[in-house]
Order: structure tokens, then C-alpha cells, then sequence
């Protein structure tokens, strides 16, 4: 497995495609945040955000909106699926890989690996770029309590940004191709979306939803229940997709 893991490293390090993607989308995010939080004051006031009290500086709030912004990652996992993975299967280096004698757990768990990581990077350009443009400031003179609350977002957008990424990599599995995979996600995501903006009821399923979740466990006032649920309900949707990628791919006729 050892061998196949650097293999594999070095296929995703040297992927120019995902470069490319890498390069567009931090321009891109570099001028939506030029645009975006430019116009706000250095301190901001009454904004209506409830951990804020009632003032709060320009490069907090960037850090709060943007660690709790869940679209951008919904399609950073839709892209990240189809051209890791989905590009493996279309292109039958998957099959090479087992024809070599690997086993197809070992495979699986080298291709969630890659895929995670470079999703969760691909995902966090978002609030990087911003930060870097408008907190660094308030990032450089953290208190240790600012601090403990900056290590709790990030280790909490983490999870829940795996969990995002569930149906997106489920239908990698299941197409195993790009366009398919691509077109799939891309109606699952937006269905769900749609799904989540009708239904504002309360409830378990949806209140820890990790696309609803996310803006309350960023809050500096979150609640430890809050959280704890969050990040169960996240915790449980990675191990169901994880063990759904596994009986998929067990069962995929790959000859």
C-alpha cells in the first residue's frame, strides 16, 4: 500500500488539471473578495450576528462568513470527484491498479484519501484568500481565546466539509465516469439546496444538516450540543459514504 500511496501522491501533485482549477478559482476568489468585503468598515456594527455583540472588526467577520459559507464547497466536491476519481475509472487505471494484485480495499482507501484532501484544500481557498486579503490583522493578534475559537472552526469545517462531499462521491461510484458523475452531483446538489431552503422546519435531520450546520458551529457562541451534534451527524454521513464507496466498488465489474 505504501508503494501505491506515493504512486498516488505524486499522480495528484502533478496533475495539471487540478492546478489549473487551483489557479482560475483563486483569481477568480481573489476578485469576489475584493468585491465582497471591500465595502465594509475596518469595525463593523450591528450587523445582526449574535456572537458579535454588537461590534465586531471587518477581519473577524471575513473569517466568520466565509468558514460558514457551504456552497463552495458543494461544488469544489462535485469537480474534485469527477476528475480524481471518475477520471480513474473512465481512463481504467483503476483496473490496472487490481490487475497488479492490490486489493480493491486498499485501492478505495488510497482514492478517498487523495480525493479528501484535495477536495477539503480546493474548499478552503475560499476563506484562505479572503483571510488573507482582510484578517490578517485580526489573525495576527489573536488572544489565546480567539485562537482556541480559530482551531475549533477550522477542526469543524473539516468533518462537516467531508460529510458535504458524500453524495457527490457516492455517485462517482456509482457512474464511474465524469460526465455522469458530474451531471449527477450537479442535480443532487442543487435539489438539496432547494430542498433545504423550502423546509425551515427544526428536526434532527435537518437542523444538523451539514450545509445548515456549518453557520452555527462557526459561531463563537455555539453551543457544545450544537456542536457535539454537528459534528456526530457529520461523523456518521462520512462512515455510511465511506462504507457505501466500499460495497460499490466491491461489486463493480471492472474486468
Amino acid at each position: 500500500m505504501y508503494r501505491m500511496l506515493r504512486v498516488e501522491g505524486k499522480k495528484t501533485v502533478q496533475s495539471i488539471t487540478l492546478w489549473v482549477i487551483f489557479g482560475v478559482m483563486l483569481v477568480i476568489l481573489f476578485l469576489y473578495s475584493k468585491a465582497a468585503f471591500a465595502k465594509f468598515p475596518e469595525v463593523l456594527h450591528g450587523y445582526g450576528i449574535k456572537s458579535a455583540g454588537e461590534d465586531m472588526s471587518r477581519g473577524e467577520y471575513v473569517f466568520l462568513r466565509t468558514m460558514g459559507d457551504a456552497s463552495f464547497t458543494a461544488w469544489m466536491s462535485i469537480i474534485a470527484g469527477a476528475l480524481l476519481i471518475g477520471f480513474d475509472f473512465q481512463n481504467r487505471t483503476i483496473n490496472n491498479l487490481i490487475y497488479s494484485g492490490n486489493r480493491r480495499g486498499s485501492i478505495l482507501f488510497v482514492k478517498l484519501l487523495y480525493f479528501y484532501l484535495c477536495a477539503i484544500i480546493l474548499s478552503a481557498l475560499f476563506p484562505i484568500t479572503a483571510c488573507l486579503i482582510y484578517s490578517t490583522k485580526w489573525l495576527s493578534s489573536l488572544t489565546r481565546y480567539d485562537a482556541s475559537y480559530v482551531w475549533r472552526c477550522i477542526a469543524c469545517r473539516s468533518l462537516i466539509d467531508m460529510s458535504m462531499m458524500s453524495f457527490p462521491l457516492i455517485m462517482v461510484f456509482i457512474f464511474r465516469d465524469i460526465i455522469r458523475s458530474l451531471i449527477a452531483s450537479l442535480v443532487i446538489t442543487v435539489a438539496l439546496a432547494l430542498f433545504l431552503g423550502v423546509l425551515n422546519g427544526k428536526g434532527f435531520i435537518l437542523e444538523y444538516f451539514p450545509a445548515r450546520a456549518i453557520k452555527a458551529v462557526m459561531q463563537r457562541d455555539a453551543s457544545a450540543e450544537t456542536i457535539k451534534n454537528s459534528l456526530l451527524y457529520s461523523a456518521v454521513m462520512v462512515v455510511i459514504t465511506c462504507a457505501s464507496c466500499y460495497l460499490l466498488f466491491r461489486k463493480a465489474d471492472l474486468e
